[in-house]
């Protein structure tokens, strides 16, 4: 009787231990397929509401936005002005750079293990990573990371961004959450920047009390 209930404990454990890794492994798949569907399901709307004669230009500027030296002070005039193609509304223009900025951000900060397996595995790349995270204890101590973090991202040097940040940030030690969270409020500050300096300041409030589309 004793064996028997040793056995049925033994099993008991062998199955926990076996959902575990499944729902690890499930919670990884998840975690990696989400910001896909988002900015998937995102475009749907976003296409259903834009003007037919726009999503030509809008598709190109979005492309564009990916690849240097397009940036935020490039791609959100365009996108605003007439110059090339209809105007885009500024909700559409400023939510469209946000939502790249986060999405890109999250799928690497929660990515980040895939990036330490190859860290880990070199020998140069894994003393340069624990020598990084060991002087952003430092400022993280005198609470100054944040903050530089911050200001990397909104400043629109050639080189700064959502994709460069979260490396950045994912690099010093900051957790998937802090870096994607540094991202979201940077490219928000950023982006409602340059839609006010182009728009002016009363047009801005229009375009936020009235939603334009």
């Amino acid at each position: 009787m004793k064996i028997k209930i040793n056995e049925f404990i033994v099993n008991s454990y062998n199955q926990l231990s076996r959902i575990k890794s499944n729902l690890a492994i499930l919670y990884k798949f998840l975690i990696f397929i989400t910001p896909f569907l988002t900015v998937a399901y995102y475009f749907i709307f976003i296409f259903s509401i834009l003007p037919s004669n726009a999503t030509t230009k809008y598709t190109a500027l979005v492309l564009a936005y990916f690849f240097p030296p397009a940036g935020k002070e490039s791609v959100i005039p365009l996108m605003l002005s007439s110059q090339v193609g209809p105007p885009i509304s500024p909700w559409i223009a400023g939510s469209t750079i946000v939502i790249l900025d986060v999405i890109s951000s999250a799928i690497i900060a929660y990515n980040w293990w895939f990036a330490e397996l190859i860290i880990n595995h070199i020998g140069i790349l894994q003393r340069g990573y624990t020598w990084l995270q060991e002087r952003a204890k430092k400022l993280k101590k005198a609470k100054w990371l944040d903050l530089a973090l911050l200001l990397f991202m909104i400043i629109p040097f050639q080189g700064t961004g959502g994709i460069s940040t979260t490396i950045v940030a994912r690099l010093l030690g900051l957790s998937a959450r802090k870096s994607v969270a540094i991202v979201m409020i940077g490219s928000t500050i950023t982006t409602s920047i340059w839609i006010l300096s182009w728009l002016g300041f009363f047009s801005f409030l229009k375009a936020i009390v009235f939603i334009p589309i």
